[in-house]
């Protein structure tokens, strides 16, 4: 998934230690069969058979509803079926290949190629999912989150722990004698440095934004954050975006969706349900809170951002 993981428990057993490493497996696993890049995963073997049933193992399956599921929740501003967009952008190699100074231009999108997660067949009997005639799914935008509360199922019982899927996070129980973990969320503009620290037990953080996987298409800046309105780049003031939640898949899927709506659509959208717990980075380096994230900032840490004046 071109990003690190890292997992924590709090046990000192043999069973944790093989937690662990089953962990390790789940990950490699997760990687192994939903990475678009691979032309033998189990993702581009669907994409592949696009128009025809194709047979889904469970894992496929599950992350696919999941992925479905968010689309209806979100009225598809989360849509799953991004993946001809992305390459049509550019974005049809892992980003550790792409030659991000590229000159070519954007390639054209037709319409019929634009979110059709609402025409993808189901068969939950049989488990066959059926892809529309030149749609492509990319589950980018919720592997990673389902994939870290999968595997914080793994090590809850054996002691409080913790999973970090290239910043999706999930956390069990706080550690022993704390209210809960210490996180950092970096600053977009200053990577080395935490814009807060939370702290946090018993959910999801996400963070989503347009400060990392960018490249150039003919002089125009590119990002992997698409918008189905438009089936490309998302234009937006927002820097990036970061949730908690209940699950890392939960977390997820709302950074993604506050980056593409927007800085007006999405503190209209944020203002409309009161109750998420939201930072938000514009471009010029403003920020954003909503009042439920407040309560998990972390007053003995104060931000480094003091004082600095974007560039």
């Amino acid at each position: 998934m071109n990003c690190t993981m890292s997992a924590w428990v709090y046990s000192d057993t043999n069973e944790a230690q093989i937690a662990l490493r089953s962990v390790e497996e789940w990950m490699q696993e997760v990687e192994a069969r939903l990475s678009r890049f691979r032309p033998d995963s189990e993702l581009s073997r669907l994409n592949a058979a696009a128009g025809r049933p194709f047979r889904a193992d469970p894992l496929l399956w599950d992350v696919t509803q999941e992925a479905l599921a968010a689309a209806e929740r979100t009225n598809g501003i989360f849509d799953p079926t991004v993946g001809q967009a992305l390459i049509a952008a550019g974005y049809d190699r892992s980003f550790e290949q792409l030659d991000t100074r590229s000159t070519a231009a954007p390639l054209a999108l037709s319409e019929a190629q634009a979110q059709h997660w609402r025409q993808i067949g189901l068969d939950r009997k049989e488990h066959l999912i059926t892809l529309p005639e030149g749609v492509r799914l990319d589950l980018g935008g919720i592997a990673k989150g389902w994939a870290a509360d999968r595997a914080l199922e793994i090590l809850a019982p054996y002691g409080p722990a913790l999973i970090d899927a290239g910043g999706d996070l999930a956390f069990g129980d706080p550690p022993p004698l704390e209210s809960g973990w210490q996180v950092g969320i970096a600053d977009p503009l200053w990577p080395d440095d935490d814009l807060v620290n939370l702290t946090l037990a018993r959910g999801g953080l996400a963070t989503s934004g347009t400060d990392f996987r960018r490249w150039r298409r003919n002089g125009r800046l590119m990002h992997h954050l698409i918008d189905p309105g438009s089936a490309g780049p998302a234009e937006t003031e927002i820097l990036s975006a970061s949730v908690i939640a209940p699950t890392a898949t939960e977390a997820d899927v709302l950074a993604l969706v506050l980056v593409v709506l927007g800085r007006q659509r999405a503190e209209a959208w944020l203002e409309s349900q009161p109750w998420i717990p939201a930072l938000i980075v514009l471009n010029d380096g403003r920020t954003y809170q909503t009042e439920p994230f407040k309560r998990y900032v972390n007053a003995y840490y104060p931000s480094y951002r003091t004082n600095r004046t974007p560039a």
